[in-house]
């Protein structure tokens, strides 16, 4: 009898921390874009350079970088980037996107966009202030590790990155353009 107490007082106190969880989950999420919209994006043949921010805004790079030691997907994986409540584009395989950004808080968000739940629940975030006429660099890395039986598992980090950092990473990727799938 004390036993079926004690599970059920243990499963009350997991749904009560499951309930207490969810508006947490949704808030932080909410950096990111709805979940149904998906991107195709094509990459440009020559990297482009580093500019400058447009006059009172500041600029932002996201570079995607992709560490899969002994298995490809396909060619790779298409992350979703959001910032503030909606989507920005996408990168792809070792792309990377660069956008103008009003000055002030922002809260960025990176999702595998994936037919595959487990893939599709990866999601990083981050946050900035920009200042106007800042450059901003931030890499989203996606890793490979083999797990359990050789199956592959997968992180999603998105982290801020220094500026040299940043100009190696962008001279050993091409320049991303995103649209959303009809």
């Amino acid at each position: 009898m004390k036993t079926a107490h004690i599970l059920f007082i243990c499963l009350l106190l997991t749904s009560f921390a499951a309930a207490q969880n969810a508006p947490t989950v949704k808030q932080a999420e909410s950096a990111c874009g709805p979940f149904q919209v998906e991107f195709n994006v094509a990459t440009y043949v020559h990297p482009h350079p580093v500019t400058p921010a447009q006059p009172g805004k500041a600029q932002i790079y996201i570079i995607e970088v992709f560490e899969n030691p002994t298995y490809k997907i396909g060619r790779g994986p298409t992350v979703r980037l959001g910032m503030d409540g909606r989507w920005l584009g996408a990168d792809h395989h070792d792309s990377y996107l660069v956008l103008p950004v009003e000055a002030g808080e922002h809260h960025l968000c990176a999702n595998w966009q994936s037919k595959f739940k487990s893939l599709s629940r990866l999601i990083s975030l981050e946050n900035f202030t920009a200042q106007p006429g800042g450059t901003y660099y931030f890499r989203v890395r996606v890793t490979s590790r083999n797990a359990w039986k050789g199956a592959p598992w997968y992180t999603l980090n998105l982290e801020p990155v220094n500026d040299d950092e940043a100009r190696l990473l962008l001279a050993q990727r091409r320049q991303g353009a995103s649209s959303i799938e009809k």
